[in-house]
């Protein structure tokens, strides 16, 4: 008799079971700067050096898609992600009210700074490559040049350098895009929003619109009109079913309003001194964070060692769109 049909979720926990004797998968809520954070440290061999991974969204924690990358990663790497204060799984555990005064920068630097501690004790290890990816580049360059004592090399994934000038680069490529492809709809909308950025505060309204075109022409992932398989990802994930992916769906909505006001003011320009290596994986065809003010950026960087590496099929979403090359980029550069 055939036993039942698994479901797909059912069938992708299965797979992501690691049963080597040396591995470790462990997912312990740590409380981070008086906040309980949820977890996941992932790897085959508890002696490998560990990935610290610091999501973007605003609020839109990598955990859940993770298996769609992660995987090979694992026999290289101990994988370790949180969800940060008020996103995911970690928004339920903390009274919204409570955590929304301390949803700043300075906050999200020093929990990653306490998780790095706490991991020191835990894996008994020194430090950490810590890698930041689209919003969570502001977090990872800050602690990286604040605590080189706890950072053995910084990957920057969709690097936010200048906030303001990005948004700038990418809405003159999209009014070029729509001009050339001569679509009325977009051209309509985009000139809606000049002047873009401008110089008041953007509200999520005009930045949904923007964010609308660039994923549409492939500036979100490369050659598609969408990123479904991130953006509704966390439905894969037998870790983010019922409550927890509720908690995912406020939390990114909580996120996005406390964190979005504060973006717009991000300049990380004078920050070129770093005592600890500096990489850079850029997409080609990235439009949520243009390179070009990151490779200027990088130009001017003062480090033990730099590295520029460029993902020519990838927009912002590089870890997902060239898997392969991820891997031997990380095994290149850090093994």
């Amino acid at each position: 008799m055939k036993p039942d049909p698994l479901s797909t979720s059912e069938i992708l926990h299965s797979l992501e079971r690691l049963t080597v004797p040396d591995a470790i998968d462990w997912t312990p809520t740590v409380t981070l700067g008086g906040v309980p954070q949820v977890v996941s440290v992932r790897g085959r061999n508890r002696g490998n050096p560990v990935l610290l991974f610091v999501h973007g969204g605003p609020g839109t924690p990598l955990a859940p898609t993770g298996w769609m990358w992660q995987r090979p990663i694992e026999e290289f790497f101990t994988v370790v992600h949180y969800d940060q204060r008020g996103a995911g799984r970690s928004y339920r555990l903390a009274d919204p009210e409570i955590v929304r005064p301390a949803m700043t920068l300075d906050h999200y630097v020093q929990d990653a700074a306490e998780l790095i501690e706490w991991l020191q004790s835990g894996l008994n290890i020194d430090r950490v490559i810590l890698i930041g990816h689209s919003w969570g580049t502001v977090v990872a360059t800050t602690l990286a040049h604040q605590r080189p004592d706890l950072v053995e090399a910084y990957l920057g994934i969709g690097q936010v350098i200048d906030f303001r000038a990005s948004e700038k680069a990418s809405y003159s490529w999209l009014c070029n895009q729509a001009a050339a492809r001569e679509d009325s709809k977009a051209l309509e909308e985009l000139e809606a929003l000049a002047p873009y950025p401008g110089e008041q505060p953007l509200n999520w309204d005009k930045m949904a619109i923007h964010r609308k075109w660039v994923e549409r022409y492939g500036g979100f992932a490369a050659g598609r009109s969408d990123c479904d398989y991130y953006t509704h990802g966390e439905f894969t994930s037998l870790y983010y079913q019922g409550e927890n992916l509720r908690s995912t769906t406020e939390g990114n909505q909580l996120s996005l309003e406390m964190i979005l006001p504060q973006l717009f003011d991000v300049d990380l320009k004078d920050l070129t001194s770093f005592d600890v290596p500096v990489i850079q994986f850029l997409g080609r065809h990235d439009q949520m964070t243009p390179p070009e003010p990151v490779t200027r950026w990088m130009a001017d960087v003062s480090a033990p060692r730099t590295a520029v590496e460029w993902f020519e099929e990838s927009a912002h979403m590089l870890m997902y769109e060239e898997p392969g090359h991820f891997l031997t980029a990380l095994v290149h550069q850090f093994r």
